[in-house]
């Protein structure tokens, strides 16, 4: 028995090749998907929440991902499909009253802890497509609510998290493209859905 197994470590097994590119796609798709889904409530000004004030988002309707040094990565039809269904997902959760108190607890903080712990708050109890559509406007708002320069480090935070946490989980569920399926429970609530 290996150290680490022997303090309860559970040794992550090797990717095998046809693995290791379904995880590449994913994380693939997932930059395109975070990117497309935050300049998409950049450009419609409508990616406030109704109780909440954007920080400078006048200033930034005008702005591209790639000013920030993110490399904008081009929608195939399959992310288009994606960045849609994410955004009808996010519509409904929008007025979830839990979803407004965490929105509301983002202004003026750090923003990588803010997202950090904003982030171990909506995966504590299991993680789900509408958690994944929360957590990618979480990284919208610490973005909107931060200086510029925050903007690419957001960005590689959030990819970070979901290479290390939501990838194995996304791979489960088939890939992206299961999200299409998903639907929202009646009680919308980011616990339960």
């Amino acid at each position: 028995m290996a150290e680490g197994e022997a303090r309860g470590w559970q040794t992550a097994p090797r990717p095998s090749p046809a693995t290791s590119g379904d995880i590449d796609n994913i994380i693939r798709i997932g930059k395109a998907l975070l990117v497309g889904f935050i300049k998409t409530l950049m450009q419609q000004g409508t990616a406030c929440h109704p109780q909440v004030t954007c920080v400078g988002q006048q200033d930034r309707e005008d702005t591209s991902v790639e000013e920030h040094g993110v490399t904008d990565v081009p929608d195939s039809p399959q992310v288009t499909s994606l960045k849609e269904c994410m955004l009808r997902i996010w519509q409904e959760l929008s007025n979830n009253p839990e979803i407004t108190r965490m929105v509301e607890s983002v202004a003026g903080e750090n923003p990588l802890q803010v997202l950090a712990e904003v982030s171990e708050h909506v995966f504590a109890t299991g993680i789900n497509w509408g958690r994944i559509v929360v957590f990618f406007y979480f990284a919208f708002r610490v973005i909107a609510q931060s200086s510029p320069e925050w903007f690419k480090l957001v960005i590689n935070w959030a990819l970070t998290f979901l290479r290390n946490r939501l990838v194995a989980w996304i791979q489960e569920q088939g890939g992206w493209v299961a999200m299409l399926s998903y639907s929202l429970s009646s009680s919308r609530s980011i616990e339960n859905d």
